[in-house]
Order: C-alpha cells, then sequence, then structure tokens
C-alpha cells in the first residue's frame, strides 16, 4: 500500500504560517502544539512530520473566520518548482497520465495530506484522495490546497495558463457551501458525491506534452528513485506507526500496553518516544478512532450504532458524547449531511 512520508519538507507549514499572517493571525498560534517556532521552518532544509503539518491546518482552522479559503491560498504559495527534482519528474513526463503514475510511484516524496489512487472510468479519469486518516475539519482545506497544486501543475505543463477543465468532487451537501469552494477555486465542484476526488478528461490526460524533455525527465526519475531508497532506509516516526496499528486494528479495544507489544517495544519506551514527538498514546488513539468514525458517517452512512461498533466503542452513548465533545456536533448530525466547520 502507497503511503505518505512521515517526515516533508517544512513548505506546507510556511505557508499556512504565511496565510495567517496576511489574514492578521499570529502564526505562532497556528503552530501551537506542534513543538515548533518560526525560526524552525526558515531553512530550505528544515523538515517536519505530517501530525506537525495537520496540527497547523486544525490550528488556522480553528482561529480563521471561516474555513473556504485557507487551503486554496496555501496552494497558491506552494508554486511547483518548489517542489525540487520530484516536481520537476512530474513537469517534464510525456503526458499528464504518466505524470500522474509517476506521481503515484513516488508518492512518499510529495508533500500532500492524503494518499489518493487514479482511476480510468472511460472518458474520465478520477485522481481519489482518501481523507481517512486526516482529520474532518482538515478536509475542505486538503481538497482546496490539491486542486489548486495540481490546477498549476497541469497549467505549467500544458503551457496554459488558464486551464481550467478539472471537476472538483466533495461529500458535502450543503448546496451554498460547495458553490463557495467553487468560487475560491475557480472550476466546477459537485456535491453529494461517494468522496473527494478530481476529475479530469481522458483525451486531456494522455495529450502529448508540450514541456515534455526525455532526458530530463529520465534523470529526474533516477534521483527520484535515490531519494525514495534513501528515504525509506529511515525508521519510521513513533507517532505514525502506532497511528497506523491503531487504524489497521480500529474495531479492537486497544490500550498503550497491547499496541506497544503489537510493535515489539515496551509500554515505558513508547510513552517516551510518543513524548519525544510532542503527543500521547491516548491523544493518537482518539483522534484516529474518531477521525475514523466520522469518515464512515460522512461517505458511507452507516447507523450510528453501527459505527460506533466499527472503530471500537463497546457502548453507543459514550462514541457519542466523546464525538460530540471532539467536533461539536452529533454523529447523528454528521450522518445525513455535512455542515462543515464555519458555514452558516
Amino acid at each position: 500500500m502507497r503511503k505518505l512520508s512521515n517526515m516533508r519538507t517544512a513548505t506546507g507549514i510556511r505557508a499556512v504560517c504565511d496565510v495567517a499572517q496576511d489574514m492578521g493571525i499570529d502564526p505562532a498560534e497556528v503552530l501551537k502544539n506542534t513543538g515548533l517556532q518560526r525560526q524552525d521552518l526558515t531553512g530550505t532544509d528544515s523538515q517536519v512530520t505530517w501530525l506537525q503539518e495537520v496540527q497547523t491546518i486544525r490550528n488556522i482552522v480553528r482561529l480563521a473566520p471561516h474555513d473556504i479559503g485557507l487551503g486554496a491560498r496555501a496552494g497558491r504559495k506552494l508554486h511547483p518548482f518548489a517542489y525540487g527534482v520530484y516536481g520537476f519528474a512530474l513537469l517534464t513526463a510525456p503526458t499528464l497520465r504518466v505524470s500522474a503514475q509517476l506521481s503515484l510511484d513516488y508518492m512518499q516524496l510529495s508533500t500532500g495530506l492524503t494518499t489518493y489512487t487514479v482511476e480510468d472510468g472511460g472518458d474520465r479519469v478520477l485522481i481519489k484522495l482518501d481523507m481517512t486518516e486526516l482529520p474532518p475539519e482538515a478536509h475542505t482545506f486538503a481538497i482546496e490546497a490539491q486542486s489548486v497544486i495540481s490546477l498549476d501543475f497541469i497549467r505549467e505543463m500544458l503551457d496554459a495558463p488558464n486551464f481550467n477543465d478539472m471537476v472538483v468532487e466533495t461529500p458535502y451537501t450543503d448546496a451554498r457551501y460547495v458553490q463557495d469552494i467553487a468560487s475560491t477555486i475557480g472550476v466546477t465542484v459537485k456535491g453529494a458525491s461517494p468522496g473527494f476526488a478530481l476529475s479530469f478528461s481522458s483525451a486531456l490526460f494522455d495529450q502529448p506534452l508540450p514541456k515534455s524533455d526525455p532526458a530530463t525527465f529520465q534523470y529526474c526519475v533516477d534521483q527520484c528513485q535515490i531519494l525514495l531508497e534513501q528515504q525509506n532506509a529511515q525508521p519510521d516516526l513513533w507517532s505514525q506507526k502506532v497511528r497506523h496499528t491503531i487504524l489497521d486494528n480500529i474495531e479492537d479495544d486497544l490500550n498503550i500496553q497491547t499496541v506497544a507489544g503489537m510493535l515489539a517495544t515496551t509500554e515505558r519506551t513508547l510513552r517516551r518516544r510518543l513524548s519525544e514527538e510532542k503527543t500521547s498514546f491516548r491523544e493518537l488513539y482518539l483522534d484516529a478512532r474518531l477521525s475514523r468514525a466520522h469518515h464512515l458517517l460522512e461517505i458511507s452512512g452507516l447507523h450510528v450504532d453501527t459505527v460506533s461498533w466499527r472503530v471500537g466503542y463497546a457502548e453507543p452513548a459514550s462514541f457519542t458524547r466523546a464525538f460530540t465533545k471532539r467536533f461539536g456536533r452529533s454523529p447523528g448530525q454528521v450522518r445525513p449531511q455535512k455542515t462543515p466547520v464555519g458555514s452558516n
């Protein structure tokens, strides 16, 4: 299974901090609970974790007057050339289809917030984003940012600055909310879809690209392979190991002793490792269970009792209390339709 890298450049967090500053929000507030300070992000080789980046997004969504537009603003601060050799490989591919496959093969080199798949549906190609591990309050940010970044890449590859032949699919059922996202991104956005996706014409995906350069493309691919091998040689962060273990066993009633055993370590060592990464087992466990529950309610429409059991709660009442405290809305309110943060 393809996965995102635990470590990534600080480019994404810098963009979030810049958006905050543009809006008159103190970047220090956006960095709360990440263990980071602004000066930690200044170096070109500065590294952060996926969880730290997600926390900054949670913070800015909470601090901003409205969640719509935050992801689009951040995405527009990330030029395709900022992605290094990985970005150059995508830009010099012979077709968009080859570029899309390359992005899958080297997904760990990206700074994306979600994993994704590419599916050919006949006359349309769908890039389906898996929001399962991403907290629900970050979903709109993620789909906006991914849409804007994808548009920028394609416009650069096609040498067509006005290209907008992309359809964004979302599960949102609030028509006004969907239209507001469309206005922010500048393309068609559909609501009431099975999930989150970017849709393109299949003919476009097989069209030869004017900026394709076979020699540069092959060199960049070779460099990507070297970077991927170096990255795979690095150990995973303990917080990511724990999160993945929880999600893989989400229906079980887990505790730190059980998870430590699954990871072949001791409870004491696991607590210390998580503390060093500025988190805790309790925080990771609660977040993983409730984020998965929100996803199931939002996408599948399963009954609340069923979702409660699917994420490891023995008592639906306990699940409902925890869910409502976390999201400010009951599971029953999320199930029929989504009313995201800031939409009134």
